[in-house]
């Protein structure tokens, strides 16, 4: 527990964890269940990161900045025991694709022989590339990722950097609509040019992880119980000020209230801009450290406006649970990547709807509906300032037209919203730029460039310091899982 008192109060841990988000949490349970000493701090009042769910308007609950997580590891969900704390995932039944004269349908997956082959191969890849992350955790810190001798070492999926989205969706022989309808579930929140080489990376950046019932802070709320029944420590309202070191080696935590705690070993799951730009001095940064950073790119580019209404919309029931992609294609893609280049918002950003109401009737009143709107390509930072009230009404009201265009009526319905853009999310999560995936997604920022190609696990070249935020799998929970069994190995 801690003590209140003014004088500085040190307490030793095996390991101290920045950030109660999923990653934070599943490195806790793990490290807990192995014997460990652990505490996770976080500056937020409530666990869980970006799983939580919360009320935007008076009786109408949503997660405020994504509606589905990424896979996670079944070995993880398996070992945390997770079901048994409440955390129950519903898979996205369907996809749908609207233009103003025809639709695209995906009511199952295994309907369409293409389209069930496309995900299988992808699905398949995504497993390969968490196991690998989850297996290399272990080795032995020596170990070189991509060695040159007697030749490379290939991660699963690695020759995808080479493929376009459009190149590899149109070896599947699908239709236009199909092709488009991919791309739009591909890049979801995201930003990317789908002609440009390595873009197919992005369908390996984790999708349809399923949507907890009672929206995500309740599988946040399953983590934290894990996390607390192995023995981790939680402590929130506390922020980080810095890492302390020792002779290049992470010795513990100071807080901003003065107080410090010790640590053999230390799991940050901030981005990798945020760890070493804000937490260390500039002269307490290894060279290969602050080169490395300082290439790293960001590519934030998610917006979320969040609608109450009164009645649901009009939807076929066999699409109402699942997503809903306006108006998507390649040419559309690529007009809006380069506005956001230009820090100009897109006329029309890709757009993605989802009735979360629909999978849980409890986000909602009964009778009425909750309606998320998931915009891409929206920048950061726009070129003419800062977001006013004056960009985020127009924004808004512009979302709200296209919507309008594709389900009739939702605009006479609406009782409340809440617009959310990157920098908001930087602000709530502490993520740089407000850029979700930790990073852009490209051939030279994946798999073991995620993080320090020569040190796997998470680790980095500062002894005793993991990443357990940026991740080579995208798996919900795999980057902390494996950040903790490098530890665990490093410790014996």
């Amino acid at each position: 527990m801690w003590d209140n008192r003014a004088e500085r109060v040190t307490v030793r841990y095996d390991a101290a964890i920045i950030g109660a988000g999923a990653n934070g949490l599943a490195a806790a349970a793990t490290l807990g269940r192995a014997g460990l000493k652990v505490i996770v701090l976080d500056r937020a009042t409530v666990c869980g990161g970006r799983a939580i769910t919360r009320e935007f308007d008076p009786g109408f609950r949503a997660s405020p900045f994504a509606d589905e997580l990424a896979p996670v590891p079944a070995e993880i969900f398996r070992d945390l025991d997770l079901a048994r704390h409440g955390a129950i995932l519903v898979p996205m039944p369907s996809s749908l694709a609207l233009w103003p004269d025809r639709r695209h349908e995906v009511l199952h997956w295994s309907a369409s022989a293409a389209f069930s082959r496309l995900r299988t191969v992808v699905r398949s890849r995504e497993k390969e590339i968490r196991a690998r992350a989850l297996a290399d955790a272990a080795h032995a810190i020596e170990r070189r990722w991509f060695a040159s001798a007697p030749e490379p070492t290939l991660w699963p999926s690695e020759d995808w950097s080479d493929l376009s989205l459009i190149s590899f969706a149109g070896d599947w022989h699908l239709g236009e609509d199909a092709r488009a309808h991919i791309l739009a579930a591909a890049l979801t929140g995201r930003v990317a040019d789908p002609f440009a080489t390595g873009s197919a990376l992005h369908l390996l950046a984790g999708h349809g992880g399923g949507m907890p019932i009672g929206g995500l802070a309740t599988f946040g709320g399953a983590l934290e119980a894990a996390a607390r029944a192995a023995g981790a420590e939680i402590s929130l309202g506390l922020e980080v000020a810095d890492i302390h070191l020792r002779g290049g080696r992470a010795i513990g935590l100071h807080l901003a209230d003065g107080r410090e705690i010790d640590a053999l070993a230390v799991i940050s799951t901030l981005d990798l801009r945020r760890t070493f730009f804000s937490l260390f001095a500039w002269k307490d940064i290894p060279k290969v450290a602050e080169q490395r950073v300082s290439r790293y790119r960001n590519a934030a580019g998610r917006a979320r406006l969040l609608l109450a209404l009164d009645r649901p919309p009009a939807l076929d029931p066999d699409f109402a649970q699942g997503q809903i992609h306006i108006a998507p294609g390649a040419a559309a893609l690529a007009k809006a990547h380069d506005a956001w280049r230009c820090n100009v918002v897109p006329d029309e950003p890709p757009l993605t709807l989802r009735l979360v109401s629909a999978s849980d009737p409890r986000l909602a009143p009964v009778g009425k509906a909750v309606l998320t709107a998931t915009l891409g390509c929206i920048p950061h930072t726009v070129f003419d300032g800062a977001w006013t009230n004056e960009k985020r009404t127009a924004l808004r009201d512009r979302t709200l037209a296209r919507i309008e265009m594709a389900l009739p009526g939702v605009s006479a319905s609406v009782l409340g919203s809440e617009l959310i853009v990157p920098p908001d999310i930087e602000e709530q999560l502490g993520i740089t730029d407000g850029d979700l995936d930790g990073g852009e997604i490209a051939p030279d920022q994946m798999f073991a460039l995620r993080g320090f190609e020569d040190h796997p696990g998470g680790r980095t070249p500062i002894g005793g310091l993991y990443l357990g935020g940026v991740s080579p799998a995208f798996g919900t929970c795999a980057a902390g899982v494996a950040a903790a069994r490098a530890i665990m190995a490093d410790l014996t």
